[in-house]
This record gives C-alpha cells, sequence and structure tokens, in this order.
C-alpha cells in the first residue's frame, strides 16, 4: 500500500481565534504541504476541484504544477476533475502539459462531483450528469491515444471536433485515468466494466461501507480479464500527535468545525459526534493508534493507494506538517508496501 496525501482546500477559520488566513496563503500552503510530502516519503499528492464554496481550489492543476517544479518523485493528481463540467479538450491539454513539467507524474481522477448547482452554472443539465461523464471521459481517451489521431469527434455535449489533434502530447504514453467513484454498486460497476482504476470518495463514511463494493469492483475486473488493471484507492481525514489524548484535543475543534460546515454542503443538520467519526470514518490517535487503523483499512479493503487528508478546518500550517511528520517517522514504515 503507498501511501499519499490529499487536500480539498477548504478555506475555514481557525476555530480557536476565528481567524482566518487570506486565500494566497491557504493556496500556498497546500503548494509547501506537497513539496514537503515528497521530502517525507509520501509517493503522490492529490487535490481536489471545486466551485463556488470554500473549497478553493478551483485550478488543481495550477497547484500541481507549482508542486512539480519544485518536487523530482512524487506522482500528481487532480481529485477529481469535474469533467461533465469541463472541456475534454482542455482537460487533455492542460494535464498533458503537467505530465511534461513534471517528468511523467501526472495521474487523472475524474468524477461527477455532488452539486447540481455546479452543473447549471457551468450551462449543464444535472440531470445528464452520467451520459456527459461518460461521453466526454471516451473523447479524453481518444484524445490522448497515440494510435487515434488526428481525432474525429460528434457527441452531444461539446462542439464536434474534425481531424484534431491535441498538442501538446502527455510524456507517458498511457497516463493513468481513476474513476472517482464508489458511493453505490452502480457506480463501482461501471467503474470496473471500464477497466478503470478506482478511487474511493472522501466523504466521512467508515471503511467498513466500502468492502463489498470494493470485492464487487475486483470481482468484476477478473471476470473481464482485467484482473491485473484493478487499482484501488482510498483516503482519510487524518490526524496523528504524540499522545491519543493530544492528537484528539489538537483535532476536536477542526474536524468538527469542517464535518459540520460539510454537512451544510451536502444538506445534512444533523449534529457531529467527534467520539463517533474518528472511532468511524476519520483517524486519529498516537503513532501507535493511527498505525494500527491504517492496518485495518489495508485488512479490510487492500488499496494499492492511501490518501490521508491532513489540513482540514483551518489547522495551522504548522500543525499540519507536525502531524505529516511524525505519520512519515513513526506510522509509514509500518504501513507502507
Amino acid at each position: 500500500m503507498e501511501l499519499g496525501i490529499l487536500s480539498l482546500g477548504d478555506h475555514l477559520p481557525d476555530p480557536g481565534d476565528g481567524k482566518r488566513v487570506s486565500q494566497a496563503e491557504r493556496h500556498r500552503s497546500i503548494v509547501e504541504m506537497g513539496v514537503r510530502a515528497e521530502e517525507l516519503g509520501f509517493a503522490m499528492i492529490a487535490l481536489g476541484e471545486h466551485h463556488f464554496n470554500d473549497y478553493i481550489v478551483a485550478s488543481p492543476q495550477l497547484l500541481l504544477a507549482a508542486i512539480a517544479e519544485r518536487t523530482e518523485r512524487i506522482r500528481l493528481a487532480p481529485a477529481v476533475v469535474l469533467l461533465p463540467m469541463t472541456d475534454p479538450v482542455r482537460v487533455a491539454e492542460d494535464y498533458a502539459t503537467l505530465d511534461l513539467l513534471s517528468g511523467g507524474r501526472m495521474e487523472l481522477m475524474v468524477g461527477r462531483g455532488i452539486s447540481p448547482d455546479h452543473y447549471r452554472a457551468f450551462g449543464f443539465d444535472p440531470a445528464e450528469d452520467r451520459a456527459n461523464l461518460d461521453e466526454k471521459l471516451l473523447l479524453l481517451d481518444e484524445l490522448w491515444s497515440a494510435a487515434k489521431q488526428p481525432v474525429t469527434w460528434t457527441g452531444r455535449f461539446r462542439a464536434p471536433l474534425d481531424g484534431l489533434t491535441v498538442q501538446p502530447r502527455p510524456l507517458q504514453a498511457s497516463p493513468r485515468i481513476w474513476m472517482g467513484s464508489g458511493l453505490s454498486e452502480d457506480s463501482v460497476r461501471r467503474t470496473a466494466e471500464r477497466g478503470r482504476p478506482l478511487f474511493l470518495p472522501s466523504i466521512l463514511r467508515r471503511p467498513e461501507s466500502y468492502a463489498d463494493l470494493v470485492a464487487l469492483y475486483r470481482e468484476i475486473m477478473e471476470s473481464s480479464g482485467n484482473g491485473d488493471r484493478a487499482f484501488v484507492g482510498a483516503c482519510s481525514h487524518l490526524h496523528v500527535g504524540p499522545t491519543s489524548g493530544a492528537a484528539r484535543e489538537k483535532w476536536r475543534p477542526h474536524l468538527l468545525q469542517y464535518a459540520t460546515w460539510v454537512n451544510g454542503i451536502r444538506g445534512v443538520d444533523a449534529e457531529v459526534d467527534f467520539d463517533r467519526v474518528v472511532d468511524g470514518p476519520a483517524v486519529c490517535g498516537s503513532p501507535a493508534e493511527v498505525t494500527e487503523r491504517l492496518l485495518r483499512i489495508k485488512e479490510l479493503l487492500n488499496p494499492d493507494v492511501h490518501l490521508s487528508v491532513f489540513d482540514i478546518g483551518g489547522l495551522p500550517h504548522d500543525d499540519v506538517l507536525r502531524s505529516m511528520e511524525l505519520f512519515s517517522a513513526e506510522v509509514m514504515p509500518k504501513v507502507s508496501g
């Protein structure tokens, strides 16, 4: 199991003093986190794409390019590109550029997102999000396929193409394209039937809830002759401290603020129970406790990649880095591989 980090880029105030860093500082902190992640041995950094709220990373490719220029090994991915709201030609151009700048370290995660309002703002019908994604994903495959150049194409969700070859070309012959999916059996089946890698969503759900879906994904991949291409990614909101008590005390106000805010976006008004969250979907504690929890996730899901979300709820940047450093020193050697 490879270990990486994921940032969704929430821009919330510190619940202790109510102060919020500037948007520029928040973006810079994400870049610095990515640079430090490579130094600490993390294999991958993924950045979420969101629009029109206090998740403020709208263009993850720009932050990933900044990280690429200051790193050499860490793999770089959006998590996820909201492909139904985006022109796949621009996606092909932007992420091929990232692949060139990074020396072939780009991976792409695509998905539908969770907000119908975003579709309307970009001029698309949310009721057609699945058909939109399917069509644009097939077009993206063609745009990056050396064997299918030039591309002539007609579809429903963008203007036709007539003998077009997108430039620049990605450095990798076949960049990995993940499906950000896994909330339903139907979405997992569609991912497996496409022969795609599966990345489970970061919504606050217990890892046990994904076990049957991951087993189904691997079963379909195997039965369709794609068993050697089955690839699963998982993620957890995570904080590690010197002791379990210290970790929980530090993280409690930040996780409560973040989870309450996320529930508001999702239209959920239930009160957040911190202990229930950290005993279930989120991971928080001493290095030994965090190690045990990640080994349990490994046992349940056997993911090829696990990404930790360290920077939530206005947690100060220095505290984020301290958690990452302790994770690298005392958890990573026991969990990776």
